[in-house]
């Protein structure tokens, strides 16, 4: 029997070869005018919508089991919307040099005083979000709002593609947390009576997480955020952003979610990630368009090991 082979990395060539390809791809998306960007992410999209079979189906089939009461038409409508703001999202990354001084033209905010209070106790902020809208611009928004804060990443594969969208992410005066192994990082972003914004809506393995109830299904969910909430006491605030209109969004800040003690810890984690699950669930029915249902988001299923 042939043994499975691990699959091999890029060589350096190779990986560098790609790096060119997008940087220049990027720097004619930089010169022509913004509007025309936009418009051309949001047709990328639907041309992506038409030949990526494979998460197509995944972004259908997400949807059927999540919203029973929408036809089909109504299905293939938000699915299609899903791969427009992807485009759009991408142009926007890129873009992103634009917002900072031109921040009222592009961004509202509501309920910022929550966030704000939050701070105010001095325990750290975990900012609550997911994958939906423009989400690489919610960081950068809070950045440009002041005070910077941490930035949960998972760093790309390819390094030199990965510097470039560092750069990014960083030029309002974020810092990355490295997802992999940033939980010191992230403890010490705390104590210092700072924020630290993680993502909690992808699947992860059963080791990493807990099931919770996610659209009526059990949703395998990194309990990290239960963990580092529970030992540093750092308040928990939902934040989300999502489209207005071609070029605008609204960022929202929610009620800021109460940690749950009751002395059984394991219990408790459940409990205080089935909250952040269900803020995130609550955002999303309300714009089902804006999020990334092309993720296998309840791929681990129950007794995987």
């Amino acid at each position: 029997m042939r043994k499975d082979r691990k699959k091999k990395k890029p060589g350096k060539l190779r990986m560098f070869a790609e790096y060119a390809v997008v940087m220049a791809i990027l720097s004619v998306i930089r010169i022509i005018p913004f509007g025309a960007a936009l418009k051309f992410g949001g047709l990328l999209g639907s041309f992506l919508y038409r030949i990526d079979k494979r998460h197509r189906e995944i972004t259908l089939d997400n949807l059927r089991k999540s919203f029973a009461d929408k036809s089909e038409d109504e299905i293939e409508l938000i699915a299609r919307s899903v791969y427009k703001n992807v485009g759009y999202l991408t142009v926007e990354f890129i873009c992103s040099s634009r917002y900072g001084k031109n921040f009222d033209r592009y961004f509202t905010v509501r309920n910022y005083d929550i966030y704000k209070k939050a701070l105010e106790k001095g325990k750290g902020v975990l900012i609550l979000t997911g994958h939906c809208g423009s989400w690489e611009l919610l960081a950068l928004a809070q950045s440009i709002l002041k005070p910077p804060a941490g930035v949960v990443v998972r760093p790309l594969d390819n390094p030199y593609l990965d510097r470039a969208v560092s750069r990014l992410r960083e030029q309002y005066g974020n810092f990355l947390i490295n997802k992999t192994n940033g939980m010191r990082d992230i403890l010490k972003t705390l104590s210092s009576g700072n924020a630290a914004g993680i993502l909690l809506d992808q699947n992860v393995k059963a080791k990493e997480g807990v099931f919770v109830d996610f659209f009526g299904r059990p949703a395998c969910t990194n309990k990290g955020m239960a963990l580092i909430a529970a030992r540093t006491k750092a308040a928990v605030v939902p934040t989300f952003i999502h489209r207005v209109g071609p070029d605008r969004h609204e960022i929202l800040v929610c009620d800021e979610i109460p940690l749950v003690e009751t002395g059984d810890k394991e219990a408790d984690i459940v409990t205080n990630t089935q909250a952040y699950t269900k803020a995130i669930e609550d955002f999303i029915t309300d714009y089902p368009d804006q999020w990334f249902w092309m993720h296998r988001r309840w791929k681990t299923k129950l007794g995987d090991a």
